[in-house]
């Protein structure tokens, strides 16, 4: 039985990371087209300051959205200081995988808004399918350690979730 939870948990973990992949071309495509467009475009107040990056962390994988500015300090030395914005509007489960548009917006041009609804839609459901393999794990791990109890003839304590 553990080598078979073995190749269960190799197969969820391995498309996690596929997961993470098409995540993180969804944010390269969304950097260049940013970039390309924010070239051809005049002054600061037509820049696309929106940004998308993805992190795999342990079983959870997030696709985040933050801002990033440009700001000077009192020497006139440059640096950028990151806004993380909160994904809100939850749904009748209480868990949202999308972001609300008109918070993205409020840091997108209107050029930029297409791509924004086309990456962040991939995201949602990038989303989705990365929480139930994160949920997955996370059942495959109790059932481990549930079992590596048994096998020690140890009365195995009923896990909180």
């Amino acid at each position: 039985m553990q080598e078979q939870l073995k190749e269960v948990r190799t197969v969820f973990e391995n498309h996690l990371h596929a997961l993470e992949k098409q995540a993180g071309e969804s944010a390269i495509r969304f950097e260049n087209f940013t970039v390309r467009e924010n070239t051809i475009r005049a002054g600061w107040k037509d820049q696309n300051t929106l940004k998308f990056r993805v992190r795999l962390e342990g079983n959870a994988l997030m696709l985040e959205w933050y801002r990033r500015i440009w700001i000077r300090d009192g020497s006139g030395k440059r640096d950028t200081q990151h806004t993380y914005i909160r994904k809100r509007g939850k749904s009748k489960g209480g868990n949202s995988y999308s972001y609300d548009l008109e918070d993205l917006f409020k840091y997108s041009p209107e050029w930029s808004r297409d791509m924004v609804v086309e990456v962040e839609s991939e995201a949602a459901i990038l989303r989705r399918k990365a929480r139930y393999c994160s949920s997955i794990l996370v059942s495959l791990g109790r059932l481990e350690r549930y079992l590596v109890q048994l096998d020690a003839g140890e009365v195995p304590v009923e896990d909180e979730g």
